[in-house]
């Protein structure tokens, strides 16, 4: 029964979409317009950098690096290994799709297992301080600390999940994941490069299909609210602009921001093949984000009360930066320094061979 269903609604969805293309063509522009504009205003400035860093810290080797240091804590709270710490630090400071492809890195560089790899995706899908301090701090809310409160809310909801995924987990690890032959510097550099720019080039697809789409939907929804609901259903900045401007509460933004919408899904699913994680567990643990990033904004208003009512229209296009971002600046130069003393400890192994 729920096969020919979906036989009979996939062919249908297929068709009222090319319909909607040939009989609003203005409106489809406009949407992948606006997508093409996020991309180069927000997407790329903010998330590239990151994604092809975070790439380079497991091809590297780094991760192994600053997992010796974190194996303790990292086993402890979350039943990981300490090469796992990398992946978790990268998807605080860096983007959605970025803890995701770090993730996707280390399964198959052979630090960690598919089984820890499909639980890590649970909980290291967050959106960057570049996105939420800037773009709905700044650019949608005009208040700093109402970017703050939202970037702790993200952030605490991500490390409650992952404590959550990690109930019942044997701090003895089983299975164990068998790691690759480590990569120079300069190829490492070149293969995260390249990664990063083939998971970028996925991600700007399915951010203007989506824009096309919500665009034609907007067609024959006339209400604001409705249409903020899909917005918030669909693609997060979109959702987070329109809240923004209807004046709703910092909470609704927060779920918003945590949920992620099914574009950001999307983009996470194609970035990590070979995974074994389901669409319904995985959308569950977005869910399950936006309410606990929901819930902790929602008390940190009631502790202060003065970045509440900070919401105000704006007409002032997006922009994304990674100015000003201070986890992002600390975790590149921590990761500069470990690079520094991995190639001075390379150098120095060489040396004794001599």
């Amino acid at each position: 029964m729920k096969k020919s269903l979906l036989h009979l609604f996939l062919p249908a969805s297929v068709l009222c979409a090319a319909c909607a293309l040939l009989f609003y063509p203005a409106q489809a522009a406009a949407g992948a317009k606006r997508g093409i504009g996020y991309c180069i205003d927000i997407l790329i400035p903010s998330l590239f950098p990151f994604m092809a860093l975070s790439v380079f810290v497991v091809k590297s080797g780094l991760s192994a690096s600053l997992g010796r240091l974190a194996a303790g804590p990292c086993r402890l709270f979350f039943g990981l290994p300490g090469s796992a710490a990398a992946a978790i630090l990268m998807s605080m400071v860096g983007g959605y799709p970025v803890g995701a492809r770090a993730v996707a890195a280390l399964c198959q560089e052979g630090e960690i297992t598919p089984k820890e790899a499909a639980r890590m995706l649970c909980f290291c899908v967050n959106s960057g301080p570049a996105f939420v301090l800037s773009v709905v701090g700044m650019g949608l809310l005009h208040n700093p600390q109402a970017g703050v409160i939202l970037l702790v809310s993200q952030l605490s909801a991500s490390l409650l999940l992952g404590g959550l995924c990690s109930i019942g987990v044997s701090r003895r690890r089983q299975g164990q994941a068998i790691p690759s032959k480590r990569l120079d510097a300069a190829q490492a550099l070149i293969g995260s490069a390249s990664d990063a720019a083939r998971s970028m080039l996925s991600m700007c697809c399915f951010v203007i299909l989506f824009a096309v789409l919500l665009d034609l939907l907007r067609v024959f929804v006339t209400s604001p609210t409705v249409s903020m609901l899909l917005s918030i259903l669909l693609e997060v900045t979109g959702g987070c602009s329109d809240a923004a401007q209807q004046n709703l509460p910092l909470w609704i933004l927060s779920f918003t921001i945590g949920w992620g919408g099914i574009c950001v899904h999307f983009q996470i699913l194609s970035s990590v093949s070979g995974i074994p994680i389901r669409m319904p567990r995985f959308m569950l643990f977005r869910l399950l984000h936006g309410l606990l990033a929901g819930g902790i904004t929602f008390g940190l208003c009631m502790l202060f009360p003065d970045a509440a009512p900070v919401f105000g229209n704006t007409t002032a296009p997006l922009r994304g930066t990674l100015v000003g971002s201070v986890p992002a600046a600390a975790a590149i130069v921590g990761l500069c320094i470990l690079l520094l003393l991995q190639c001075r400890k390379g150098n120095s192994m060489e040396t004794a061979k001599e």
